[in-house]
């Protein structure tokens, strides 16, 4: 129950947090923020607290394995986002995201194997990013969409919870991988402003992507 309140809250609060550094400084200053280790380090510590360190260790490289999927869909969502409208670039970008999140939970890896794939993927993305228009300006939504953004961030957190419990092991772990941040800022910014300012957000968070799974891997080795 700990667990579910916290991504409950968390979600909404991260997204308005992005909201306002997008609308102060840029929409790559969203992506390197998503991009931090900031929702998995409470996730960690509660587990910690409740289960163990042994547990935590494990959910540690329970992360890094769902880091695959979150690099998998960042870069696809930048393709498709380039070539297709919101709603079609976010449906096959969750494709995506849930059919690579059950096939690495069918696969057994280790840390260093699952950090040989992740650090080939990131560079992969990095060096076949998509070329995109940079926006030079912010993007600043009306005040009145901020309240939905967090609304949709905590349904979201909601049905995922809801259907984690439903679904079996390897789908559970499959859902659990979804970027509901990304998606939520995703859909609308997408809609609103068009594709430039989504695909920067996800550069951002690309560049920096690494930091969550090597400091991931530091947990599992101490």
């Amino acid at each position: 129950m700990t667990l579910a309140l916290l991504k409950v809250f968390l979600a909404p609060f991260f997204i308005w947090i992005v909201s306002v550094l997008q609308r102060n400084f840029g929409a790559k200053a969203g992506g390197f923020f998503i991009g931090l280790p900031l929702t998995t380090g409470p996730f960690l510590i509660i587990i910690a607290l409740q289960e163990g360190g042994a547990f935590a260790k494990a959910a540690a490289h329970g992360v890094m394995v769902g880091q695959i999927s979150l690099i998998i869909f960042a870069y696809c969502y930048a393709q498709f986002a380039l070539r297709f409208n919101w709603f079609s670039a976010i449906s096959l970008a969750s494709f995506m995201v849930i059919g690579s999140g059950y096939l690495f939970q069918l696969i057994t890896l280790n840390n260093w194997q699952v950090t040989l794939i992740l650090l080939l993927l990131w560079l992969m993305a990095l060096k076949f990013w998509p070329t995109y228009e940079k926006p030079t300006d912010k993007p600043t939504p009306p005040n009145w969409e901020l309240p939905i953004r967090l609304s949709l961030a905590a349904l979201f957190i909601i049905v995922l919870t809801w259907l984690a419990n439903e679904l079996g092991t390897k789908l559970s772990g499959a859902i659990s991988t979804y970027p509901v941040i990304l998606t939520v800022l995703g859909s609308l910014t997408h809609r609103r402003y068009g594709p430039k300012y989504i695909v920067d957000t996800l550069h951002g968070l690309t560049q920096v992507f690494m930091l969550t799974p090597l400091i991931m891997l530091v947990i599992v080795l101490i």
